[in-house]
This record gives C-alpha cells, sequence and structure tokens, in this order.
C-alpha cells in the first residue's frame, strides 16, 4: 500500500489575520505566552486548509503560523491534498494543552507553539511560526534506539509505506524541496521525519 490515497476532489483553503476566538483559545491553551521573545499575534496568520484523511474522507484543518510563510503553508497543503496525501488530524496545539508529547500521541500535525527545543534554552522553529509537524505517529522522531511517539513504533520500519507516512525518495519530499520546506527526515543525527521547517528564511 502506498502513503498516497486516490486524489479525487477540490481543495479549499485561505489565511487571515488571527482572530479574536482563536488568540482567546492559545492565549488559554498555552501556546501563546507574554514573552517578550514570543511573536506577537500581528506577526502570525491563521491559516484553514482542507486535507485527505486517513479513512478516505475530507477535512479541514487549521493552523497557526508566521504570517510571513502562510501563503507557502496553503500553497504547500493544497499540493499535498492534490497528491492525495493524508493526515490523521490538524487542530491547534492549543486542543492538546499546548504539550507537544499528548499532541504527537494523538497523530496530531500542528504549528505555531511558543516552546525550546527539548534539552535546550534554544527557541525552537515552532516558536517562530516557520515550522509544521505532519502525522507524528507515521513519522516519528528517531535517534539510534530512542524514538517518539511511543504510538510511532509500528512505523519505525520506513521500508514499508504505509498512508501518511513521508519517505525520500517520494512525491511529498519532493513536493516538500520545490516549495522550500527542510525535512527533518534529512537530518544527520537525528531523523525527524514528521517535521518540516521553511527553508527560505
Amino acid at each position: 500500500m502506498g502513503a498516497l490515497l486516490h486524489p479525487a476532489g477540490r481543495f479549499a483553503g485561505a489565511w487571515a489575520a488571527v482572530p479574536a476566538a482563536v488568540v482567546d483559545r492559545m492565549r488559554a491553551g498555552g501556546s501563546w505566552r507574554d514573552d517578550p521573545r514570543c511573536p506577537g499575534f500581528d506577526q502570525l496568520a491563521f491559516v484553514e486548509v482542507d486535507h485527505r484523511t486517513l479513512d478516505g474522507g475530507v477535512a479541514r484543518g487549521e493552523l497557526v503560523v508566521a504570517r510571513e510563510v502562510a501563503a507557502a503553508t496553503v500553497r504547500l497543503f493544497g499540493r499535498l491534498f492534490a497528491l492525495g496525501f493524508p493526515l490523521r488530524a490538524m487542530r491547534l496545539i492549543d486542543d492538546h494543552g499546548a504539550d507537544d508529547a499528548r499532541s504527537m500521541a494523538a497523530d496530531n500535525s500542528s504549528a505555531f507553539c511558543f516552546r525550546t527545543v527539548d534539552g535546550s534554552d534554544a527557541l525552537s522553529w515552532h516558536a517562530r511560526g516557520m515550522a509544521i509537524d505532519l502525522n507524528p505517529v507515521e513519522n516519528p522522531w528517531v535517534r539510534g534506539d530512542r524514538f517518539v511517539p511511543a504510538e510511532g513504533a509500528p512505523f519505525l520500519d520506513r521500508a514499508t509505506i504505509r498512508p501518511g507516512m513521508i519517505v525520500r525518495p517520494g512525491p511529498v519530499t519532493r513536493l516538500f524541496d520545490d516549495e522550500g520546506w527542510e525535512w527533518g527526515g534529512d537530518w544527520r543525527h537525528s531523523s525527524d521525519y514528521h517535521h518540516i521547517v521553511w527553508a527560505r528564511r
């Protein structure tokens, strides 16, 4: 079984300033913090896009990203939709208490969250709204014999390609290259298969 589903239907997607209701969700959920290093809401954008689902349907997903990559994000998901690449869910990480581990375990695709890199004081690219995680269960983070989330264990075999997996060579990674996104699966010291970061910065 391949990583793609049969493309059908029409894509819809758009971005806008972060609405007041979403501002409230992000403050309450914890992805946005009153910290001088945290981007202001005027530097962020709210993105709504259609995506394929793993059961063959179509759903509307939501992300918050840096305003400067909002149009590129909509374009990216339009092309993923056309490919037939499915996602389990795409909700603000605030629906999981801005907890990356919980969001990954739920196989949630997400973007902005003001946080540091694990084990470091350095800000993550997610804290800048410049990174997106896609299907973390099907595409776990791996270093040696360590991996997260635990739910990703069945997908450690990257040679057996199933729907929602991202592999190289493949049409999804070619799309990332075309659109200017760096894929964490190409990294040297760990393989962050679910992670992409805007490379044209």
